[in-house]
């Protein structure tokens, strides 16, 4: 008997075995359970994804002897003849070479007659796109108003060419392209059933290649069994697929990096000499890169066992974003130039020597340079803050020695790091002692506490010393110009923090609530649906959920109304940021991290810049804006001379 292909053998025979189209098969099992099926369908969606064999299946289940059915038994013999094809109540067309006018009407012609076997006859006409004008205008009328008796599925992977006139008579299923996760899945039955060796590491390459089509997935798979007679490998994929192992990818980039083009072109050449084709390499380069960005910015959210090679890892932490973005663009210009022509190597080989050469890549590097310049320009200004605050504090101890009142207990007895520092540690503690009493006070609240302030609640307001503090804070940090979401606003906070403050602000903090009239409760939830986690007294920290809503409290407008409350209800100028949880577990610990590994106690910890891609900058006028920019270019030529300028078009 004649080999049968594996996609033809294992082609699904019922829902249950269709892999990654669940809402289409969840919708026919209850159509055909409730006798609800409509008279004609429309199937679209990328090739290999499960068409025609859930066309096939809708047929055998409304014909089955069983039926009503939600699955077809796939045992009665109306079942074994559809599926063996016998059974002539089931006509599949393949439209791309029968798309004429005369045989649509001979369609037309047949439908009227009562099916031989069934109770249903199923028409299943394949790449129904390629229907000519005329061929479509035939089936019109028939597609209305069909003998109930008469089932239409048309099938298409381009749903953008048929005419709206079928599009409003068929109810259309979208079939999308199969994840890789349920191809794997599949994948590694068909494999068991068949007793194939094959490394897990082939199965992820066979279904990525596949690019969401299960059919063409089982087909290379059966194409690389030919292909060897030992346990199948990677090798053995990019052998039949033509595609570039992960080592000679790794060779080319590292030449490349290391600017040597010898060694690139030679490596080009051992690849064309194994018969692999340039539009291949140069789409597999495309991806190599695309993978080393997803591996530094999206922290490894995909799994692939190119991100476990130690070269791999070593190549991602030389590379920057800007010249990944000039390698790839050079990659691009050089696909398409492709496409026109038959000297593909050839361009390659000019896209190898682009890459390396130097005067393009001065743009790249005059960038990278700009911005590492930056970074010192800011390490630098945090170490003259540094400083600043230690003369400061200095200066303030002297004074404060010669007054005959003494500061208040929690600013003598500790150092402020020294405070935030066990703030962090008994985080959780102090969040169990507070929250039953807070939770209680929230509970309490009623209806009418919120038509009219209630002063009542209010905290007791600081002494003349903690006063005098709280203003000495709030005019030193208030003239500094912090950003958004700014570092060194937390790295102040931080470094001036106080527990004990920390702790009676919390006590009362969804007072606040009760405090406000009916005009600000919406601004004051705003601040209790928030954590207080860091404060001096005068510079609150309080985290959130989810970086939009810090977006918006953030926001000049929504920011006032907030400090507004919050000074009114504490009697004192404040400072406030909002965070989201997942950046103040990160900063938490690298303060804490620091802090333990500190040689000078009296030095200012310093941390990594705030980074998050869902966190905007908010500048309170484009004015101000610029001012910033121009101050940081100002203080870089202060600290290096005129070796710093700035580009053109990027600064005024």
């Amino acid at each position: 008997m004649a080999y049968k292909a594996l996609y033809r053998t294992y082609r699904p025979k019922d829902f249950d075995e269709v892999a990654g189209q669940e809402h289409i098969t969840k919708t026919f099992k209850n159509a055909l359970v409730n006798n609800k099926l409509s008279h004609a369908y429309l199937f679209s969606g990328p090739r290999g994804t499960g068409k025609t064999s859930v066309a096939k299946i809708i047929a055998k289940a409304v014909n089955c002897e069983q039926a009503p059915v939600s699955n077809p038994c796939n045992t009665c013999d109306i079942c074994q003849g559809i599926e063996k094809n016998n059974i002539h109540d089931v006509v599949e067309i393949d439209a791309a070479s029968n798309n004429g006018v005369d045989e649509i009407r001979e369609i037309r012609d047949k439908v009227k007659y009562l099916p031989g076997v069934g109770k249903y006859k199923v028409y299943i006409i394949d790449e129904v796109h390629m229907l000519s004008t005329g061929a479509f205008n035939a089936l019109l009328k028939t597609l209305e108003e069909p003998p109930k008796h008469v089932i239409f599925i048309l099938a298409t992977t381009e749903p953008h060419k048929i005419p709206s006139t079928i599009h409003s008579r068929c109810q259309r299923f979208d079939f999308r392209g199969i994840s890789k996760q349920d191809m794997v899945t599949h994948l590694n039955e068909i494999i068991d059933k068949e007793a194939i060796a094959i490394e897990p590491e082939a199965v992820d390459l066979i279904c990525e290649a596949a690019e969401g089509g299960m059919r063409d997935a089982i087909s290379l798979l059966d194409q690389v069994v030919s292909y060897t007679k030992e346990k199948i490998t990677l090798t053995d994929i990019h052998a039949i697929r033509g595609s570039v192992s992960h080592e000679h990818m790794l060779a080319i980039a590292h030449a490349l990096w290391h600017e040597d083009v010898i060694k690139a072109l030679t490596t080009l050449d051992k690849l064309m000499d194994e018969g692999k084709e340039a539009h291949n390499i140069v789409n597999d380069l495309i991806g190599f890169y695309r993978d080393i960005l997803l591996y530094k910015n999206t922290e490894n959210l995909l799994d692939k066992s190119l991100f476990a090679l130690e070269k791999f890892q070593s190549l991602t932490s030389k590379l920057s974003n800007p010249l990944l973005f000039h390698y790839m663009d050079i990659l691009s210009e050089t696909k398409q130039s492709m496409r026109f022509s038959q000297k593909g190597k050839l361009y390659l080989e000019l896209a190898f020597i682009k890459m390396v050469d130097q005067s393009l890549k001065d743009e790249v590097r005059e960038k990278e340079h700009y911005k590492a310049l930056e970074q010192t320009v800011g390490e630098l200004t945090g170490k003259i803050e540094a400083l600043e605050n230690d003369i400061l504090l200095l200066s303030q101890n002297e004074q404060d020695s010669l007054k005959p009142k003494e500061e208040p207990k929690s600013h003598k007895e500790k150092s402020q790091v020294d405070a935030v520092f066990d703030d962090l540690e008994k985080d959780s503690d102090s969040d169990e002692d507070t929250s039953s009493e807070t939770n209680g006070e929230k509970a309490e609240k009623t209806e009418d506490d919120d038509e009219d302030m209630d002063t009542s609640v209010k905290p007791e307001k600081p002494s003349d010393d903690t006063l005098a503090h709280y203003e000495y804070l709030f005019k030193k940090f208030s003239e500094k110009k912090y950003k958004t979401f700014d570092i060194k606003y937390v790295e102040d906070v931080l470094n001036s923090a106080d527990r004990e403050i920390k702790i009676d602000m919390v006590k009362k903090w969804f007072d606040i609530e009760r405090y406000v009239d009916t005009d600000n409760l919406q601004y004051a939830k705003m601040i209790t649906d928030g954590k207080l986690v860091a404060t001096n007294g005068t510079m609150i920290i309080v985290t959130y959920e989810t970086p939009t809503i810090c977006n918006r409290l953030m926001k000049p407008q929504v920011k006032s109304q907030l400090l507004e409350i919050l000074e009114a209800y504490f009697e004192r100028q404040m400072m406030f940021l909002a965070l989201p949880e997942e950046v103040w577990q990160k900063i938490s610990k690298e303060f804490i991290d620091k802090f333990r590994k500190r040689q000078d106690e009296k030095a200012k910890i310093t941390l990594s810049p705030i980074e998050h891609p869902r966190l905007i900058e908010i500048p309170d006028t484009e004015e101000n804006y610029d001012d910033v920019s121009n101050e940081s270019l100002k203080e870089a030529q202060n600290l290096f001379g005129d070796v710093v300028k700035a580009k053109k078009g990027e600064s005024s």
